[in-house]
C-alpha cells in the first residue's frame, strides 16, 4: 500500500478502474440473463396473456348479453333478434383469442392446450346459438316442445360457461406465473445492483483511503504551510517526500516559488506604493473644491510620495500662454522663481511632442555631458538646478492642457517604470480635474444664465397674461352690448361675424386662464384647501356642465353609477378642473354619434376615475410628448379641431400635485381612456410646492 501511495495519481486511477471493470462484465452478464428471462415474462404478457384473457373476459360479456336478449325474446318483451348480431362479435373476440394464443412466444405445448380448450368454446357457442334460433321459431310448435327446446338453450348457455370459464382460469393461472416470474427477474436485477453496489462502494472506498493516503493528506500539509505564509511565515516549505509523485513535484515547485516571492516582494512593495498614491490621488482630486487647491494637493502628494525634491506644474490655454503655476519642492529648498520666457514659451510645444509621440520624457543625470550639450537642458538645467527629470503631458484626448515635472537636486535618480505609470495616472487624474472643474464653471455660468432667462420668461408670461385679460374684458364687455342691440340694431351678416368674435374672444380667454394656471404652478405650486368630496356628487357635477355641450355635438354622455361612499380628500375646485378638461375634450374629440362616458371607482387603495371616448383616438407616435405644453396630437391639428395643447399639462400637474397619476390608453380612430388614479379616503394633504 505503500509503494502504491508513493505512484502518480494516475497510476492509482489505473488500478482503481482496473479493479471496477472487472467488476462490471460479471454483472452485466447476470443482469443480462435475468433482463432476458424477464423480456420473456413480459412478453407472453403484453403479447399473449393479458390480451387472450381480456377478450376471453370479452367473449363472455357478448355472450351474455345475446343470451339476456334472446331471453327477452322468447319472453315476448323483445319482438327483435338483435341477438343475432352478437355472434360475429363473439367471431370476431374469439379470433383474438385464438391469434394470441397462437403466438410463437409461447411453447408448443401450451399453444396445443389452449387450442383445444378454445375449440370446445367455439363448438358451445356455435351449439348455443343454434339452440336459440331453434328455440326462437318454437311459437309454431305445441308448448311442450317449447319448453324442450328453451331448456335446451339454456342448458347450452350454461355448457358455453363452464368451457369459457376453464379457458378463462388456465389463462389466468399463466398469466399469474409470467407476472410472478417478471417480479421474481426484478427482485434479482435489484439484488445484482445492491451487490454491484456494495462491491463497487468498497473499491471507491479503498481508492478513496489510498487517494486520502496519497493525495489528500499531503495537500492539506501543503494547505497548512500556504496558510503559515498567509499568516506571515514566510520560511515556511512544503514535505516533498511523501505523497503521489505529482504532489510530491507540486510541494517542490511550491517552495521553488517561495523562494522567489521572497526575491519579489520588496519590489511588489514598491509598485503597490505607488499604486496606491495614484489611487490617493485620484480620490483627493475627484473631491477638491476648486482647480488651485486640486493641483497645489497633487504635487504635494507626489512629492512626498515618490520621495523627489522639487515638481513643477505648468497648465496653459489653447494659445499656449501659461495661466496657472503650482510649485512643491523639499521643506529645505527655495521657492523657484518664474521661468524665463524662452522656456515658459515652450511648454506647450514640448506637452505637445509628448503627447503626439504618446510618450514621456525621462532624464537620469543632467550633468552627462551629452545632456549639457543640449541648449534646451543646459537651460532648464540653469533655471531649476535639477540633476534629474521626469516630464510628464497633461492632457485628454486630443487637447493638452500642460507639463507635469518631478526633479531630483541633490544626486541624480534612475526613474522605475511603475513610477512612471504612477505619475501618468496621476497627470490624467489631474487632467480630468481640469476639465471638470472647467465644465463646472461653464455649467454654473449657464446655470446663472438660463435661471435668469427662465425668471425673466416667467415674468413675462404672466405680465403679458394679464396685459392680455384688461384689452379682453373690454372686448367681450362691447361685443355683449353690439349683441344685446345698445348701438342700433343689427343684420343677420353682422350678428354672426359677431358669433364668430365672441367664440374666439372666449378661445382666447381659456388659453389665457390656462397659461396663468401653468405660471402659478411655475412660481408657487399648487396652492390647495383640501377637504373631503364625495366623488358621486363631483362625477354628477362635473356632467352637467358637459351635458349641454355633448348634446350640441350629437355626443352621448354616460356616467356610470358611483358608490355614494366612495370620498377623497382633494381640492375641490382643481380636481373639478382637470374633470372638466378631460371630459370636455372626451367630448370635442368625438365626432356626432359616439359617446363619452365617466366612471368612478374605488381599487385596493386608490380612486380611479376614467374619462373614455370613441372619437378620433392619439396616434401610437404621439403619445410619449401627450403632456407635454402646447402640444396637440397630428390628427387633431390635421382635422382642425380647436385647442391650445394647455389642457393636458393642466390636469397633469394638478393630478401630480394630489399625489396621484394621470395615465393614457389610446388607439388611433378607437377612442382614448384617461385615467385618474388618486390616494382614497384620507389621502395625503397636497403642499404648496
Amino acid at each position: 500500500m505503500t509503494q502504491l501511495a508513493r505512484r502518480s495519481v494516475s497510476g492509482q486511477l489505473k488500478v482503481l478502474g482496473l479493479s471496477l471493470v472487472l467488476l462490471f462484465p460479471v454483472v452485466a452478464a447476470a443482469s443480462a440473463s435475468n433482463i432476458a428471462a424477464q423480456s420473456r415474462d413480459l412478453q407472453s404478457l403484453t403479447l399473449s396473456y393479458g390480451p387472450a384473457f381480456d377478450a376471453n373476459n370479452a367473449v363472455l360479456i357478448e355472450m351474455t348479453e345475446a343470451n339476456a336478449g334472446w331471453s327477452q325474446l322468447v319472453g315476448g318483451s323483445a319482438p327483435l333478434t338483435r341477438y343475432r348480431l352478437k355472434r360475429d362479435q363473439v367471431s370476431a373476440d374469439l379470433a383474438t383469442v385464438e391469434r394470441t394464443l397462437g403466438s410463437a412466444s409461447l411453447p408448443v405445448e401450451k399453444r396445443t392446450r389452449y387450442a383445444a380448450l378454445l375449440d370446445t368454446q367455439r363448438a358451445e357457442v356455435d351449439a348455443w346459438f343454434r339452440a336459440a334460433e331453434a328455440a326462437e321459431v318454437g311459437d309454431q310448435v305445441p308448448l311442450s316442445s317449447r319448453s324442450i327446446l328453451e331448456a335446451e338453450a339454456i342448458e347450452q348457455f350454461r355448457f358455453f360457461r363452464d368451457s369459457n370459464r376453464g379457458l378463462t382460469e388456465a389463462i389466468r393461472l399463466e398469466r399469474d406465473a409470467a407476472k410472478e416470474g417478471a417480479r421474481d427477474s426484478v427482485r434479482r436485477i435489484v439484488a445484482i445492483a445492491a451487490g454491484t453496489m456494495v462491491l463497487a462502494m468498497a473499491v471507491v472506498l479503498g481508492g478513496w483511503r489510498l487517494l486520502q493516503r496519497s493525495v489528500s493528506g499531503p495537500l492539506e500539509r501543503l494547505r497548512s504551510v500556504v496558510e503559515r505564509q498567509r499568516a506571515g511565515d514566510r520560511e515556511a516549505l512544503a514535505e516533498t517526500d511523501t505523497g503521489a509523485a505529482e504532489v510530491r513535484g507540486l510541494a517542490a515547485d511550491f517552495n521553488g516559488l517561495t523562494r522567489s516571492n521572497r526575491v519579489l516582494q520588496e519590489q511588489q512593495a514598491a509598485v503597490l506604493l505607488a499604486h496606491q498614491l495614484a489611487l490617493d490621488v485620484a480620490r483627493v482630486v475627484h473631491g477638491a473644491p476648486d482647480l488651485d487647491t486640486t493641483l497645489e494637493v497633487v504635487v504635494a502628494m507626489l512629492g512626498e510620495g515618490l520621495a523627489v525634491d522639487r515638481i513643477l506644474l505648468y497648465t496653459h490655454d489653447d494659445s499656449g500662454a501659461i495661466t496657472q503655476r503650482t510649485q512643491w519642492h523639499r521643506y529645505d529648498l527655495p521657492e523657484l522663481p518664474t521661468l524665463p520666457p524662452s522656456l515658459a514659451g515652450e511648454v506647450k510645444a514640448v506637452g505637445d511632442e509628448l503627447r503626439r509621440q504618446a510618450t514621456v520624457f525621462v532624464l537620469s543625470d543632467f550633468l552627462d555631458p551629452e545632456v549639457q550639450a543640449q541648449e534646451r537642458a543646459e537651460r532648464f538645467y540653469r533655471a531649476t538646478g535639477a540633476k534629474s527629470l521626469l516630464m510628464v503631458p497633461v492632457g485628454i484626448g486630443e487637447q493638452g492642457l500642460g507639463v507635469l515635472s518631478l526633479m531630483t537636486v541633490d544626486t541624480p535618480r534612475r526613474w522605475r517604470r511603475y513610477e512612471i505609470q504612477a505619475v501618468q495616472q496621476c497627470a490624467g487624474y489631474v487632467a480630468q480635474s481640469i476639465v471638470d472643474l472647467r465644465l463646472r464653471e461653464m455649467r454654473e455660468t449657464q446655470v446663472e444664465q438660463l435661471t435668469a432667462l427662465d425668471r425673466q420668461k416667467t415674468d413675462f408670461m404672466a405680465t403679458v397674461s394679464h396685459e392680455l385679460r384688461t384689452p379682453l374684458t373690454s372686448i367681450s364687455g362691447y361685443l355683449e352690448l353690439l349683441q344685446d342691440g345698445d348701438y342700433g340694431d343689427l343684420t343677420s351678416a353682422q350678428l354672426g361675424a359677431l358669433d364668430i368674435i365672441g367664440r374666439n374672444a372666449h378661445r382666447l380667454r381659456g388659453l389665457i386662464e390656462d397659461l396663468l394656471v401653468l405660471n402659478k404652478i411655475e412660481v408657487t405650486g399648487l396652492e390647495s384647501s383640501t377637504e373631503d368630496v364625495e366623488v358621486d356628487a363631483l362625477v354628477a357635477g362635473v356632467a352637467d356642465l358637459l351635458r349641454p355641450v355633448a348634446d350640441a355635438a350629437g355626443v352621448s354622455l354616460v356616467v356610470d353609477a358611483v358608490d355614494p361612499a366612495l370620498s377623497i380628500r382633494v381640492d375641490r375646485g382643481q380636481l373639478e378642473r382637470s374633470l372638466i378638461n378631460l371630459g370636455s375634450n372626451a367630448v370635442k374629440f368625438t365626432p356626432a354619434g359616439g359617446q363619452a362616458t365617466i366612471a368612478a371607482n374605488r381599487v385596493e387603495d386608490q380612486v380611479v376615475i376614467t374619462v373614455t371616448d370613441t372619437g378620433i383616438g392619439i396616434p401610437e407616435k404621439d403619445l410619449p410628448d401627450l403632456f407635454g405644453r402646447f402640444f396637440r396630437a397630428s390628427n387633431a391639428t390635421a382635422a382642425a379641431i380647436p385647442g391650445t395643447g394647455l389642457g393636458l399639462a393642466i390636469v397633469r400637474a394638478i393630478v401630480e400635485g394630489h399625489g396621484g397619476e394621470l395615465q393614457v390608453d389610446s388607439v388611433e380612430d378607437r377612442g382614448t381612456v384617461m385615467t385618474v388614479l388618486l390616494p382614497a379616503g384620507n389621502g395625503r394633504p397636497v403642499p404648496a410646492v
